[in-house]
């Protein structure tokens, strides 16, 4: 590995990470403005404050992603339930 190389992976290491918006972070994850914007409001979604400024890394998108994951149920936890409702 050369020298220049080396710095070039240095200064790579060393960029702060990129800060979305709220649009650009609704646009990333395929919502509503207004859907982003009410959950910030609620504190219901990982975001980072600055000042008045919202903004979103991308781990607080994953946080968000992971946060919203809705995990199956068996089929024999479903058929359970079914009996129970009729």
């Amino acid at each position: 590995m050369g020298e220049t190389e080396r710095r070039d992976e240095e200064t790579e290491d060393a960029r702060p990470e990129r800060l979305l918006t709220i649009p650009e972070a609704a646009r990333v994850l395929a919502v509503p403005e207004s859907w982003l914007r009410e959950r910030v409001r609620l504190r219901r979604v990982a975001h980072r404050r600055l000042g008045k400024h919202v903004r979103f890394t991308a781990s607080d998108l994953e946080a968000i992603v992971d946060g919203a994951a809705q995990h199956a149920l068996t089929p024999r936890r479903m058929a359970h339930q079914w009996r129970r409702q009729g």
